[in-house]
């Protein structure tokens, strides 16, 4: 009677042991077809450069703390488009913390080879190329990857998730759509809509840039959390026709686990004046504000030689 126990007990294992590697089987199956999807969607997106002249060597996104500069491109048919949207995040693995600064559209800068104007403007004259070296002389670090997205297609990307969950700091309505304080889930069309509003805002191009940070998060969170998963595909399909990013296949799956470990994301300013010059409206940050804000980016960045103030243009 004890023989015939075990070895029915033995059947059960053997039966469970069955079912677990068949639902492995099938995971894995599921799992394989969505990274091939990701990742073939994700190639259409992949446009390498040459590392920063800024950088001795490449860096390891695992371990070092690394650039992105996110540009918000409003191209249009027949048109060069600018860079309505520049957002610098810097990322420390060691710290998990990340730190995201928006530059103002009209930051009076040097675009390099172009004399001085808005900071949106180096689109214009040179595409993302322009637009990265007139960063990284503007505020002293390295580059070290870029994100383009045409803002035409960011609508199609939140719709893909499903929407996203944004905080709406106050009451407005902007082109037809109503916001209400609070959180608030947004498709496409709202959250774009949200994220263009400037003259409502008491704050100006200040309060633009912390929604426009609000809805990076926003993305960031939704696309890196497990429910969506099955989702990311079709992102990546949307990603692939309109974003286009010197990040590979593997450091974008790389960095989206980078993030989801982060504990921290702090959010900075880069503080300026309200200036008119030949009639002409700028944002003029002086030269104490940019090393303040070098001085953090370098720490955060750990780059050596923090006080070298002079290598900044005037």
């Amino acid at each position: 009677m004890a023989l015939i126990s075990r070895m029915e007990r033995h059947r059960k294992r053997r039966r469970w042991w069955k079912w677990f590697w068949f639902v492995m089987l099938i995971l894995a199956g599921v799992v394989g077809y969505y990274a091939y999807e990701i990742w073939s969607a994700a190639n259409k997106a992949y446009d390498p450069r040459e590392k920063s002249a800024k950088r001795s060597h490449e860096v390891d996104i695992h371990k070092d703390p690394f650039s992105v500069l996110l540009m918000g491109v409003d191209e249009r048919e027949g048109d060069v488009g600018r860079a309505d949207t520049l957002v610098l995040v810097t990322v420390n693995p060691g710290q998990k913390q990340a730190w995201m600064m928006n530059i103002p559209r009209d930051t009076y800068v040097s675009i390099p080879g172009n004399g001085k104007d808005k900071i949106n403007h180096a689109y214009a004259r040179g595409g993302s190329e322009l637009t990265i070296e007139t960063v990284e002389q503007f505020l002293d670090i390295p580059v070290d990857y870029y994100v383009k997205v045409n803002m035409l297609g960011f609508e199609k990307i939140v719709d893909e998730l499903g929407g996203v969950e944004v905080r709406v700091p106050f009451d407005f309505t902007y082109n037809g759509y109503t916001f209400h304080q609070g959180t608030m889930t947004m498709n496409g069309k709202e959250a774009l809509a949200f994220t263009r509003m400037r003259k409502a805002d008491p704050r100006g191009d200040f309060g633009r840039n912390e929604r426009q940070q609000l809805v990076i998060k926003a993305i960031l969170n939704k696309s890196t959390s497990f429910g969506s998963i099955t989702r990311l595909d079709n992102v990546f399909q949307h990603l692939g026709e309109n974003v286009k990013t010197d990040m590979s296949p593997l450091q974008l799956l790389t960095f989206q686990q980078i993030y989801r470990s982060i504990d921290q994301m702090h959010t900075h300013h880069l503080s300026g004046n309200n200036t008119y010059i030949d009639g002409v409206y700028y944002y003029v940050v002086d030269k104490e504000e940019r090393n303040r804000v070098k001085r953090l980016l370098r720490q955060h960045l750990e780059l050596a030689g923090d006080n070298h103030e002079s290598t900044l243009m005037p």
